[in-house]
Formats: C-alpha cells, sequence, structure tokens
C-alpha cells in the first residue's frame, strides 16, 4: 500500500511546481506532446532508494490545458514499488488521481497567487520568484535555458520544461524530455480523466492532520515546515 506521507509530500511538490508556470499563456507554443524519461537514487530516511519511469505531457491553448501521465517504479531497500500517476492542470484548477484509492483530488489556486503567477511573463517571472539563469543545453534537438530555483534545476524552452532535476527528502530525481512534439492536433481523449470520486485537498489535510500523530518527529517536522513555506498559496476551501 502506498505510503500516505510520502503521498502527500508527492502532491504538495507537484501543486508547488506547477504554480511555477500559471501564466496567463504558460507556453509560447500551442500544443505539445512530451516524453520524458524519470531517474533518480539517494537515500529516504536512511534507506537507500532508487527510482526509474517514464512521463507523458500533453497540453493545448498555449498551456491553459495541460495533463501528465507518469508511471514509475521505486526500489526501496530491494522492495519494489510501482506508482501510476495523472495530473491535469485545466485554467487554473489542479487534478490529481490517486490510482490506488480510485479517487480525485481537485485543488484551486487561490486568488492571491492569481494575482502573483498569472501575470508574469517569461524570464521576468522566473526572476521575480528568485530563478536564476545559469546557462544553456540542447535536449531532445532543442536548445533550451538552464534556470536555478530554490534548488530546482530546470531547462525551459518557450516555458516548457525539458529538463527538471530535484533534490526532496534525500532522493534527486531528474525529469528529461527524449521526444518533443510541438504544435500539433492532440486527441480531446487525451485530456479525459478517470470517472474517480473528486475530492479536495482541504479533505485529505484534515485525513493526514489526524495521521500526523503516527509520524516519527523527523516526519511531523518535515511535514510541517513544507507546509509552512507554502504558506497561504492555496485557497483550502476548494
Amino acid at each position: 500500500m502506498k505510503n500516505r506521507f510520502i503521498y502527500l509530500i508527492s502532491i504538495i511538490y507537484l501543486i508547488t511546481a506547477t504554480t511555477l508556470f500559471a501564466q496567463t499563456k504558460r507556453y509560447e507554443v500551442k500544443s505539445a506532446v512530451i516524453n520524458y524519461k524519470i531517474t533518480g537514487s539517494g537515500s529516504m530516511m536512511g534507506m537507500p532508494t532508487k527510482l526509474s519511469g517514464n512521463k507523458t505531457l500533453y497540453f493545448k491553448n498555449n498551456g491553459a490545458i495541460e495533463l501528465s501521465k507518469e508511471q514509475r517504479v521505486q526500489m526501496i531497500m530491494g522492495q519494489e514499488e510501482k506508482e501510476d500517476e495523472i495530473v491535469k492542470f485545466d485554467n487554473g484548477v489542479i487534478y490529481s488521481v490517486d490510482e490506488e484509492e480510485k479517487v480525485i483530488y481537485k485543488q484551486t489556486i487561490s486568488k492571491e497567487q492569481e494575482t502573483i503567477y498569472f501575470n508574469q511573463d517569461g524570464e521576468k517571472g522566473l526572476k521575480s520568484l528568485g530563478g536564476v539563469k545559469v546557462g544553456s543545453e540542447k535536449i531532445a534537438g532543442y536548445k533550451c535555458d538552464i534556470w536555478d530555483l530554490s534548488g530546482v534545476s530546470m531547462c525551459i524552452y518557450k516555458g516548457i520544461p525539458l529538463k527538471i532535476k530535484t533534490e526532496t527528502m534525500g532522493i534527486i530525481e531528474t525529469q528529461i524530455a527524449t521526444k518533443v512534439q510541438l504544435n500539433i492536433s492532440i486527441d480531446e481523449n487525451k485530456f479525459k480523466l478517470p470517472n474517480y470520486p473528486i475530492r479536495t485537498i482541504k479533505d485529505i489535510m484534515e485525513e493526514n492532520q489526524k495521521q500526523m500523530e503516527d509520524l516519527s518527529p523527523e516526519q511531523q517536522k518535515m511535514m510541517e515546515e513544507m507546509m509552512k513555506s507554502m504558506g497561504e498559496m492555496f485557497d483550502p476551501e476548494k
């Protein structure tokens, strides 16, 4: 069974990362299908961990509507755990599918967050968030700019991350594009979500607040710090 603490951490990271590009015109490309390879390794809470997988990203209307499908295999102390994840961004609303629980979690970006992020533009927006351009790289045939943003390294082409490198809980993970198709027609079915019940992030926060009692002091501290760093980024009522 999926570790609920790790799942909540992944949801928090996912939402935070998505808002970095939550602009009115998120990408300088109308539509795209991008395939990524996922690799990673490290020590999570003292446990040797390796991960591998792949992700496919679909978007249209310059990113106003976007859906990603991810499959990964995580090896923790020799034990294999497979995870499938679907995330959809639809005009300021984020939907995250938990395939194991057969439920969809919904989160709406707050009005304050819209004001901050939806008015940003390209490099100006990244710089306002503390981003620093540190170089360039060619990935899948496209030259992209490498940005360092709060410990996250991203290589961006026309607003699209072609490579993302992060370190979370001792695990260094890299997602790198292997195939990029731009300005193409995409089947509407690619943006459909499973027919699962929809719940809000507020629901899972309340559930995990109860489960916090079962976490170690280190895990509780980590969770509290992550939540504090997020501040009031999102509207918990939606």
